[in-house]
């Protein structure tokens, strides 16, 4: 079906609209996108409420039955089952006795979060899962909210996928782009650059993602909040409470899995499970894009592979690693492990029913053509070339934010961009067009409560999951705030980016503390976050702060030294990763 065919063509955007607004407003977001659903298939089914509750039902049936999304549901159901017998087994606590003396701030697990998701860079649902379990309880014994937990996972694991240097957004980013070079009608040989070069080139261009990583780093660094943020870190730091009294997280291992056996905790239960994941994993997508056949590189094995049978074959190993290490340890016997393996499935049971859902709404979008109606209304504006690297993310943005998904946005986008860039300027707008459109369907990732990749983060970060999407859409609008002024900037002429990036990340810093200080002068809140030590040593004046009564004399921001181990080696790593994102961007030139 067209969005023509409708009486009012705008009523496209009815099914991810109604469930976005419904979940922000009542925070039931099962029932919200089910009513996305109902509102597409009403539509299509000729407005008889029957006929569309029967047509709602099949496209929850044949997205289920998909063989990516029957794959990405069993995985799921194994990732639970994994991270609960590193929790159970004690492996939680082996990591706490050996790392927690090292970690011992609110700020020191953020920057531990952030770099631990930078390492695990071939795919997002990895990063957010391995990243997500390695940390949490460090964060919270360290009074981190949930809410900023979560936002360090998601806004670290799909930028760095998407920049790599060897990841399966990569694979698919260039599938995408040999997608637009035959509806463009051109190939690689007549153009004198293949797919992959052109995303290489792309790289520097993908200035949201660039953005929001370092929003990421910068703001657990400095300890500026701002926000809905800005209130849960003190609520955190203050009370002592991670989450709201009434927050309701997707998944709650403590409640669902049961205390961790203290009988023989070892860091082998923690580490080998995660290994086993990252390696099987990797090997996996490798191997099943052909990277084992005389001829197939790196890059194009993963632009080929099958990701969901990949990760499914490591989650497997990351559950049966975990059982043999509880057992072989002796931290539990069969009947317990077996027992836990349920417990595991038992937390992803919310999470797996919203994901469903949410493959649903897109569905219905699909179905009612949201996404041609945006395209078409973005493309019928008549703005001149220059300006169409800022139509092209802005048009990412509102497809990827109503439908809920980066790599549909990217498919739906990348047909249009390519042939539309190269007849309007050329070839050189090209990198600018793809690194823009990976950006703002990632910014839509980031705020849409009905994405997966938004869905996992809250998951592993044990948030509430609407919490997790207002805290971080005040971040995530900042970095597009400011990639949408580059563009502009392109657009009367400023075409490097070797002078729009640093800028942006200046301006972007800027941003931060200037919002910061607004934001706390507003709701009488420090501005730099305070360690709760601080707080309960009577470091910090909680009473003037609460009663607004504030002197010159008065401390209420907390105090950190930038010259610790943890900063400075963050710092480090995160330089040294950049140096190898370039590098492997200048293979493109």
């Amino acid at each position: 079906m067209s969005y023509e065919s409708l009486p009012i063509a705008a009523l496209a955007l009815a099914p991810p609209i109604i469930a976005i607004a419904l979940a922000m407003y009542t925070r039931q977001v099962l029932v919200s996108l089910f009513a996305g659903v109902w509102i597409g298939a009403l539509m299509i089914a000729d407005w008889n409420p029957i006929a569309a509750t029967a047509l709602s039902m099949d496209w929850i049936v044949e997205v289920v039955r998909s063989p990516f999304d029957t794959k990405f549901l069993i995985l799921i159901m194994f990732m639970g089952a994994g991270a609960a017998f590193i929790y159970k087994s004690g492996g939680i606590i082996a990591l706490q006795n050996w790392i927690g003396h090292r970690v011992n701030t609110a700020r020191d697990s953020q920057i531990l979060t952030w770099l631990i998701g930078i390492f695990i860079f071939f795919d997002s649902y990895t990063s957010t899962i391995v990243t997500g379990n390695a940390t949490r309880e460090l964060s919270q014994e360290n009074n981190t909210s949930r809410e900023m937990h979560a936002y360090v996972l998601d806004s670290t694991t799909s930028p760095v996928t998407t920049f790599g240097p060897v990841s399966n957004w990569i694979g698919y980013q260039v599938s995408m782009i040999i997608v637009g070079f035959e509806a463009a009608r051109f190939t690689a040989e007549e153009v004198g650059i293949t797919a992959f070069g052109l995303f290489l080139q792309s790289i520097p261009w993908n200035i949201y993602c660039f953005l929001a990583f370092f929003m990421v780093g910068f703001i657990s660094i400095t300890q500026r909040f701002y926000g809905p943020m800005l209130n849960a870190e003190w609520r955190a730091r203050k009370e002592k409470k991670t989450r709201r009294d009434d927050a309701t997280p997707l998944s709650d291992i403590t409640t669902d899995v049961g205390e961790p056996s203290e009988k023989n905790p070892t860091l082998i239960n923690f580490f080998a499970p995660i290994l086993s994941l990252l390696v099987v994993g990797l090997v996996s997508m490798w191997w099943l894009g052909g990277g084992h056949q005389s001829g197939v590189d790196i890059a194009t094995a993963f632009q080929e592979t099958d990701v969901a049978l990949g990760l499914l074959y490591g989650s497997f190993a990351f559950m049966a690693v975990g059982m043999l290490g509880a057992v072989g340890f002796g931290t539990m016997d069969l009947e317990e492990a077996s027992d836990t393996v349920i417990s595991g499935f038992k937390t992803m049971m919310i999470a797996a029913a919203i994901i469903v859902l949410a493959w649903s709404i897109g569905h219905a979008a699909e179905q009612v053509g949201t996404a041609q109606y945006i395209v078409d209304v973005m493309v019928d504006s008549s703005i001149p070339g220059s300006f169409l690297p800022l139509l092209i993310f802005l048009a990412a943005m509102f497809i990827a934010f109503t439908t809920g998904t980066s790599w549909g946005t990217m498919a739906i986008l990348t047909p249009l961009a390519i042939p539309l860039g190269y007849e309007m300027s050329g070839l050189s707008i090209l990198p600018v067009l793809m690194g823009v459109l990976f950006g703002g369907a990632i910014w839509g990732d980031h705020v849409s409560p009905i994405s997966d990749t938004t869905v996992m983060s809250s998951i592993f970060a044990g948030s509430d999951h609407i919490d997790h999407v207002t805290t971080q859409i005040p971040f995530a609008m900042t970095a597009a705030g400011v990639t949408v002024l580059m563009l502009l900037l392109y657009a009367v002429g400023v075409t490097s980016p070797l002078v729009l990036l640093p800028l942006a990340v200046v301006l972007t810093a800027g941003a931060v503390i200037a919002l910061n200080k607004f934001d706390a002068r507003r709701k009488n809140l420090p501005e730099v976050m305070p360690t709760t030590d601080a707080i309960d040593n009577g470091e910090i004046d909680v009473d003037a702060i609460e009663n607004g009564s504030k002197t010159d004399g008065t401390r209420i921001n907390g105090r950190y030294s930038f010259v610790e181990s943890i900063p400075l080696t963050a710092v480090g790593i995160v330089i040294a990763y950049l140096c190898l994102v370039f590098g492997f961007m200048t293979l493109g030139f």
